[in-house]
């Protein structure tokens, strides 16, 4: 509705006010104790805005009455002499019992959910959403709407039909067309005149219930079943049960209610415990008070009862009822479905302060309409009913894995066992097959179809929060974690590279991440630390950003981005490498770049000394001139003599030839001081290789001369992409030489990794 010039002047100044409340603020430096406020200011914009829907339905009217008339519906009043008849009454009360535990159990999950969330309209649907989240509440929720949508001219047929059986001479698609004209004309009233029109069809109701109970006289004892031909006690379940699928009538009023915590609880219990009780009596009614030959008759209750009438004004209560339930709940799952984008946006427009869906009211009952004029929807009317279904039972499944998963936020006020939800779930996709599996096979392929295609559409939507997703994998994940960690052992056989690599500057060092990158891309996880100071000139957005954007051209599923900020690299790198951990444990492997300057030779010595004291693996990276990814040539590791060194390069190595996208060889080379030595030297790689079960090409160097090793080591590593060497601990007397010793090592060499293993007794296999 367009604001009047009035309007629309305070709105202006009203925002204006808000935001000079605002700039007063900002310009006011805070002292002592005007840092801390705990005054509300009801005028500040910074305070959540209320919602803009006006609710005004309460728990009786907007949720006990619409469900149980929906419960109380046509089966009972035309069907439930045919049930009795062939079923008797024991198994009659049987099939009551286990149709309202199965009801009961789904008006818990819907209970345990409605009074933890904050409801807003779209009632079942909006459930889903936010508790499976975009992709799984637009699949169920999408159907559904055309489940309700579709059930309107259903219901409406079902009062035609009824009608026309008192007055023949009456066209049942004539009347259909009226009655859906006149509800929808009352429809755009609003809600609660609907719900108004709703009491009266309740009395109806109840006039018909003293009807029935007056007519009660102990005639007969049809106790025992009596099936008719091709009939079984699963067959007369599944004409029942649809009978007590009523619930979700008045949660779909969600949006509308005052207060829907409270309200979906209590009327939906409510209705599911009234509604039990009435199956549980009429039964007992008809087989004392009707003979077995007259139960099969539709009209067996009409006849039974003291006040025919009154019944059979029930009947056409009962299917009005239902019909306005629908019509009230199908056009609020269409303004929820495009409130989430779900559907066009165009649906979630509302019509005054109630925000009546006036447009999906609209195309809701265009649905019907052509429904109607088609005629006979007993095709597809038992597809509609496993969508019902389809919603119960991922309402039963929702509301179980909330609580498996113990999501904190989680707190409903009722609270039930994630088993019994799920119980209630299996139930309904149990009962679904029992009424009929083809038409079970449709709905969940129609559903699986819709969810498909979201999955198109939610690529250019930001659907929102997850749901319950994060929350499970979270849980999953510490799960996984305390198995994890009560099975860790020093066994080679299941080491992984879980490393974390540290960069002031993200360009500079991307080519050691890269190779970080490839070492784990397949079988091991990479943390990327991107160290920032606190006085940098580069924000802390910035460098975030620089570093999402540069994992991301990585595509390594496995990749962990995170900021540390300090005033000192080395404690902070010291810190955050034991800091963080990974699967019930630690990361193994800290990857760093290896110094070019000499200023702080010392305190980057006494930082190595720190990881290995933490059994810390410790990677340096000395990038070359040409990167090592673009060379096929091969892959060089030193041995020099200390064997747990030498199976870490080995299994690095291997891991650089198996994720590289050119192959690369690995040859494994030692020096020796004499040619008597070579034999000797050459069947201890050898033995090593076979042990690893690597491929490599073996070379020993004889050095008689004995020159210098960084010369040997660089004379015949010119062909090579990759060297790999070890090194020794660092230790306190060796401090202030650790570096330049590296450095004298590793001379002009050309990309090359030094490794260190820390881990005590680790076996690489």
């Amino acid at each position: 509705m367009n604001m009047s010039f009035r309007e629309r002047s305070f709105e202006i100044l009203h925002r204006l006010r808000g935001w000079s409340r605002n700039l007063e603020k900002i310009r006011k430096v805070p002292e002592g104790d005007a840092v801390i406020s705990a005054e509300f200011d009801p005028h500040d914009p910074g305070q959540p805005e209320k919602e803009d829907r006006l609710r005004t339905l309460g728990t009786f009217g907007g949720v006990f009455t619409p469900s149980f008339l929906t419960i109380i519906g046509v089966i009972m009043y035309l069907r439930f002499g045919w049930i009795v008849g062939n079923a008797g009454l024991y198994k009659t009360l049987l099939i009551v019992f286990l149709a309202n535990t199965i009801t009961f159990i789904t008006a818990l999950s819907v209970s345990s959910i409605g009074s933890n969330e904050r409801m807003e309209t779209g009632g079942a649907y909006f459930m889903i959403n936010r508790v499976l989240g975009f992709l799984p509440g637009g699949a169920v929720g999408i159907p559904l709407y055309l489940s309700q949508a579709l059930s309107i001219a259903l219901y409406i047929l079902g009062f035609a039909e009824s009608l026309a059986n008192v007055v023949p001479s009456w066209n049942i698609q004539v009347i259909a067309l009226v009655t859906l004209g006149v509800l929808s004309l009352l429809a755009l009233i609003g809600a609660a005149f609907m719900v108004r029109i709703q009491y009266i069809i309740l009395g109806l109701i109840f006039l018909s219930f003293i009807s029935i109970a007056a007519g009660f006289r102990p005639a007969f004892a049809n106790l025992e079943p009596s099936y008719l031909k091709g009939v079984s006690f699963w067959g007369v379940f599944a004409v029942f049960f649809p009978a007590v699928t009523g619930i979700l009538s008045g949660v779909s009023m969600s949006g509308d209610l005052k207060d829907p915590g409270k309200s979906i609880p209590r009327g939906t219990l409510a209705a599911v415990t009234v509604g039990f009780i009435v199956y549980l009596l009429v039964p007992v009614m008809l087989a004392f008070s009707v003979a077995r030959d007259d139960l099969f008759a539709s009209s067996s209750l009409v006849s039974a009862s003291r006040w025919p009438l009154l019944v059979t004004l029930g009947v056409f209560g009962a299917t009005l009822s239902s019909a306005i339930g629908v019509l009230l709940a199908a056009p609020r799952t269409m303004q929820a479905l495009g409130s989430d984008g779900a559907l066009p946006r165009i649906f979630s427009s509302g019509l005054g302060k109630t925000r009546e869906p006036i447009l999906g009211l609209f195309v809701s009952v265009s649905i019907a309409l052509g429904a109607i004029v088609m005629g006979n929807l007993n095709a597809v009317a038992e597809v509609l009913t496993m969508f019902f279904l389809t919603t119960y039972g991922v309402l039963n499944l929702a509301a179980g894995m909330e609580k498996l998963v113990d999501n904190p936020s989680f707190r409903p006020s009722i609270s039930i066992p994630w088993w019994i939800s799920f119980l209630g779930a299996a139930g309904c996709f149990g009962v679904m097959f029992l009424i009929n599996t083809p038409a079970t096979l449709i709905a969940l392929a129609l559903v699986l179809l819709v969810f498909f295609l979201l999955g198109i559409r939610a690529r250019n939507l930001d659907p929102g929060s997850p749901g319950i997703w994060e929350g499970f994998w979270t849980g999953l994940f510490f799960t996984v974690s305390r198995k994890l960690a009560k099975a860790r052992s020093r066994s080679g056989k299941n080491w992984r590279p879980l490393i974390q690599v540290f960069a002031a500057e993200i360009a500079s060092h991307a080519e050691k991440i890269s190779l970080a990158a490839l070492l784990t891309r397949h079988s091991g996880a990479l943390a990327i630390y991107a160290v920032r100071n606190p006085h940098s000139s580069q924000s802390r957005e910035e460098l975030e950003h620089e570093l999402a954007s540069f994992s991301g051209t990585l595509h390594h599923r496995n990749i962990f981005t995170t900021m540390v900020e300090t005033g000192n690299l080395f404690d902070g790198i010291l810190i955050a490498s034991q800091a963080a951990a990974f699967a019930g444990g630690a990361y193994n492997t800290v990857m760093l770049g290896f110094p070019s300057g000499t200023k702080q030779d010392r305190d980057y010595a006494g930082l190595l000394m720190g990881l290995s004291s933490l059994d810390k693996n410790i990677l340096l990276f000395k990038r070359g001139t040409i990167p090592w990814h673009s060379s096929s040539d091969p892959i060089i590791v030193w041995w020099g003599g200390q064997e747990q060194n030498v199976r870490l390069m080995l299994f690095l190595a291997h891991l650089v030839q198996r994720n590289s996208a050119q192959h690369k060889r690995i040859r494994l080379g030692t020096i020796v001081s004499s040619e008597e030595d070579m034999s000797a030297a050459e069947a201890r790689l050898a033995s090593t290789l076979q042990e690893l079960r690597m491929q490599g090409e073996i070379f020993i160097v004889s050095n008689p001369e004995k020159r210098q090793l960084c010369d040997v080591i660089e004379e015949n590593s010119r062909e090579s992409s990759l060297v790999l060497l070890g090194m020794a601990k660092p230790r306190e007397e060796t401090l202030g030489t650790y570096l330049p010793g590296l450095r004298t090592i590793a001379g002009n060499l050309q990309n090359l990794l030094f490794v260190l293993s820390n881990i005590p007794e680790q076996e690489y296999e």
